[in-house]
């Protein structure tokens, strides 16, 4: 049962920060001040794009728990591979979002570290 809770609260976790990624690009944009249409785009692209993963995440890892097996070999992988994903996206985090001085930046990396380890521990108990 105690994989199962993992699972579910990790998912959940995912997917209310994606919600939390939409939910500000405006104010996002708005706070890099004046910039180029094509720099504001990019922004706007990315904070949506990473929002979005993070709900795929989320969404994947609930959809194979609820579907599979439990256990199953392809439940197994697409879940490693959303672990890799989220230590990857964490490291980068680490490099980038981390130095900023926002608060909800630097707590990110931790996040997606620490959901990863909700889905590893899950899959090894």
């Amino acid at each position: 049962m105690l994989p199962l809770i993992l699972r579910v609260a990790g998912c959940l976790v995912l997917l209310v920060w994606g919600i939390a990624h939409l939910v500000p690009v405006r104010s996002i944009v708005r706070g890099f001040g004046e910039t180029s249409k094509d720099n504001r785009l990019i922004v706007v692209a990315t904070w949506i794009f990473e929002g979005m993963a993070l709900l795929f995440v989320g969404a994947l890892v609930g959809l194979v728990t609820y579907y599979g097996s439990f256990g199953g070999r392809l439940e197994s992988v697409l879940v490693d591979a959303c672990v890799g994903f989220l230590f990857a996206s964490a490291i980068l985090g680490a490099f980038t979002k981390a130095r900023t001085k926002s608060l909800p930046m630097r707590l990110c990396p931790w996040i997606e570290a620490a959901v990863g380890a909700l889905f590893l521990i899950s899959g090894v108990l």
